[in-house]
Parts: structure tokens; sequence; C-alpha cells
């Protein structure tokens, strides 16, 4: 016989080794959920901190792009591209009149 013989037999574990691994996925499971519900509140959505905010995709030379702005920022950036022709400038002024920075017409 070999001499881990038991060991590949699988010998159940000790209470103490029992209670170490349920510490140690509590701790896992604890962190997911910290992670998780950090990740939620930190910025995913279309609100944040600073605001409201508009974004439109756009094509580049690299392939495509997004333009982002939040808050003030955004109110400038949608009357600036509100009295600018252009396809960026439409597509702007149509994605800052849903997200209410210009008025509709």
């Amino acid at each position: 016989m070999p001499p881990n013989y038991r060991q590949q037999q699988g010998a159940p574990l000790s209470g103490r080794e029992r209670r170490g691994f349920a510490v140690l996925a509590g701790v896992v499971v604890a962190a997911g959920v910290g992670l998780g519900t950090w990740g939620l509140a930190a910025g995913g959505g279309p609100s944040t901190a600073q605001g409201k905010c508009v974004s439109v995709l756009v094509a580049s030379s690299t392939g495509g792009g997004e333009l982002r702005h939040c808050g003030k920022g955004a109110r400038n950036w949608c009357t600036t591209q509100a009295s600018t022709a252009g396809t960026v400038a439409a597509e702007a002024t149509a994605a800052c009149r849903r997200e209410g920075f210009l008025p509709n017409h």
C-alpha cells in the first residue's frame, strides 16, 4: 500500500477544517456581495454623482467611440451641439432632448 493511501481514500475533514472552510466561504461570499453592491452604486447607471448624463455613439477612424457628458457639462455641450450642423450634432441634439437637456420641439 502507498504511504498516502489514507489521503487518497478521502478521509473526512475534522471539525476545525470544516469551520475553516465555512469561514473562508463566508468571506468570499461577503466580498462578492460587497463588490457587487459597490459596482451598482458607483456607476453603471445613467445618473451619476455629477448629475444626469447624455451619451452618443459616433463612428471614428478606429471603429467607434462614445461621447459622454454629465451634469452641467452635459447641459453646456447640448446647447453647443444644438447650434451646430452635422450628423454628430443631430444625434447629440436628439439624445439631449431624450435626456431632458433641451426642450422638445
